[in-house]
């Protein structure tokens, strides 16, 4: 298994987390958390981390003054 540095992998998840639709800022504040789960586990993979980073994003998606809408008060 390769070991990767945390800017590696930071980078990694930055740019999954930007291809599946997530702002950029809210991507690199979850990629840094998901990077440290790689680093801190030791049996941590990739796709943990970025699952880890994923749980993480979802509730900064909600940035303050913007107006909600109707599909996301279901």
């Amino acid at each position: 298994m390769a070991n990767f540095t945390k800017e590696q992998i930071e980078m990694q998840i930055r740019d999954q987390l930007v291809r599946d639709g997530f702002p950029i800022n809210v991507a690199r504040s979850a990629a840094i958390h998901g990077a440290n789960h790689y680093i801190d586990r030791a049996n941590a993979t990739v796709a943990s981390s970025l699952a880890y980073a994923k749980t993480y994003a979802k509730p900064l998606k909600r940035i303050k003054d913007k107006p909600e809408t109707k599909k996301s008060r279901r």
